[in-house]
C-alpha cells in the first residue's frame, strides 16, 4: 500500500465542500445505495486525484478537481471554451471518486477474499467506477448546473472496463444472472468478496447440493482463479504510457476472451467430476477433485500465462521463490528500445506492489491509502502504440 500524505481539512459550508458533497448525493441517488464517506474531506496534493480512506474520509486534487471545476458550477458565469471541457473533466473525477466511497471494503482475510490493494482488486474496482462515471457523469453535471459541460464517457480504465464489460456477459450463463444483474450484485458486495460471490452464485447454479460445502473454498479458487488472473493481468497494458487507449481496448476484449475459456474449462471440468460420480454412485458423497484434475487446471494456467507473453507481455509472475531476485536484476540489464524499458520498469512497480514484505493490513487506519489511488493521467493516451 502507498502512503501519501494529505493536504488541510476542507470544511462542511465552504463551496468546495458543499459541491463536493452534492457530488455524492447524486452518485447515492443514481446508483440506489449509501457512501461510506464519513463526512470528512481534505485536499490531495500532487498528480492524484483522490483517495477513499479505511475510515471513510476522502481526500480530493484541489488543483485537478475543485479549481476547474468551479466556473462551471458559479451560477451566471460565462465559461470559455477551455473552462467548459476543464469543468467537465473535473466533474467526471469528482463522480468517479463519489462512486469509489460506494463500495464496502469488507474483512480481507477470510479464505479466497481478494487483499484490498490487490492487482484483482483495483482492476474489478476501478472497472465498476469507471463504467458508473462513463453512465451517470454527464447526467450528474447537467442536475448540479445550467451550464453545458461536456462529460467524457470514454473510459478512463479502457483495459480493464472493456475486459469487465465483456465478462458481465460471459458470466450470465454460468450465473443465470443477466449482465446488468450480475454488476448490481458485484457493485453491492464487499470488495474483499466480489470474486467468492461469484464463484458462490456459479457453483449453487451449475451444481446446486452436489457439492458438499466442504468442497467450496477449493472450488472457489478453482472458479476465480481465471478471472483474477485475467483482470489482474492487464494492469501493465492498462498503466502503459506507450500504449494507445484503442490498443488498451482491444487488450481487454481479448484478456476476456481467453478468461472467459479458461473459466469455462474447469467449470466443465467440475461439473464432469460431480455429475459422473453422482451417477456411479447415487446418495454418496462425492470427493474432492483429484490431483490430476488440479494439475490439468495449473497446466491450463500456464498455457494461458505463455498465450500472454507470446502476444507482447511478459508473464507478470517470475519463478515462484526467485521472485525478488529476478526483479532485482531488472535495474542491471540493458534495453535496447523504449517499450522494453517500460515494460521493466512496470514490472518493477508490480513487485514492489505485490511483494509479500510490501503488504500491510488493509484494517490498519486512515494512514493507509492504497485501494483506489489514482494519478492524474494514469490512463491519458500514449504519444505512440505497442501491440
Amino acid at each position: 500500500m502507498n502512503e501519501l500524505e494529505r493536504g488541510p481539512e476542507i470544511l462542511p459550508g465552504t463551496p468546495d465542500y458543499e459541491w463536493f458533497a452534492s457530488v455524492v448525493d447524486r452518485t447515492e441517488e443514481f446508483a440506489g445505495r449509501s457512501s461510506h464517506w464519513n463526512g470528512r474531506l481534505y485536499e490531495q496534493p500532487g498528480a492524484v486525484a483522490g483517495v477513499v480512506e479505511a475510515d471513510g474520509s476522502m481526500t480530493i486534487s484541489r488543483e485537478h478537481i475543485l479549481d476547474p471545476a468551479r466556473p462551471g458550477y458559479t451560477e451566471g458565469r460565462s465559461l470559455t471554451h477551455d473552462e467548459r471541457y476543464a469543468a467537465g473533466a473535473a466533474t467526471r473525477m469528482a463522480v468517479f471518486q463519489a462512486r469509489a466511497s460506494l463500495s464496502g471494503l469488507g474483512d480481507d482475510t477470510g479464505p479466497g477474499a481478494s487483499p484490498i490493494g490487490s492487482l484483482e482488486d483495483i482492476a474489478l474496482e476501478n472497472a465498476l467506477a469507471d463504467r458508473f462515471t462513463g453512465r451517470y457523469g454527464g447526467r450528474i453535471a447537467e442536475s448540479l448546473t445550467e451550464q453545458n459541460l461536456p462529460v467524457d464517457s470514454f473510459p478512463a480504465f479502457p483495459a480493464y472496463t472493456t475486459a469487465t464489460d465483456r465478462l458481465m456477459y460471459s458470466l450470465s450463463r454460468p450465473t443465470g444472472m443477466g449482465p446488468g444483474e450480475l454488476r448490481d450484485l458485484l457493485e453491492a458486495t464487499d470488495r474483499s468478496q466480489r470474486f467468492n460471490v461469484i464463484a458462490d452464485r456459479v457453483i449453487d447454479t451449475q451444481l446446486g447440493d452436489r457439492v458438499p460445502e466442504s468442497h467450496r473454498n477449493q472450488l472457489r479458487q478453482d472458479l476465480t482463479g481465471p478471472l483474477r488472473r485475467g483482470l489482474s493481468g492487464l494492469t501493465m497494458t492498462e498503466y502503459s504510457q506507450l500504449t494507445h487507449q484503442g490498443s488498451k481496448l482491444n487488450w481487454g476484449h481479448e484478456s476476456a476472451e481467453l478468461t472467459e475459456f479458461e473459466f469455462e474449462l474447469n467449470l466443465e471440468d467440475i461439473k464432469t467430476h460431480y455429475d459422473s460420480w453422482g451417477a456411479e454412485h447415487p446418495g454418496v458423497e462425492p470427493p474432492e477433485l483429484p490431483d490430476e484434475l488440479r494439475e490439468t487446471f495449473l497446466d491450463r494456467e500456464e498455457g494461458m500465462r505463455q498465450i500472454w507473453a507470446d502476444r507482447g507481455w511478459p508473464a507478470q509472475q517470475p519463478v515462484p521463490g526467485r521472485e525478488q531476485e529476478y526483479y532485482e536484476s531488472l535495474n542491471e540489464q540493458v534495453y535496447p528500445n523504449e517499450r522494453e524499458q517500460e515494460i521493466a520498469r512496470l514490472q518493477q512497480f508490480l513487485w514492489s506492489h505485490t511483494a509479500p514484505s510490501q503488504h500491510t493490513d488493509p484494517a490498519t487506519g486512515a494512514g493507509e491509502r492504497p485501494n483506489n489511488v489514482r494519478e492524474i493521467g494514469s490512463a491519458r493516451k500514449g504519444q505512440r502504440g505497442i501491440e
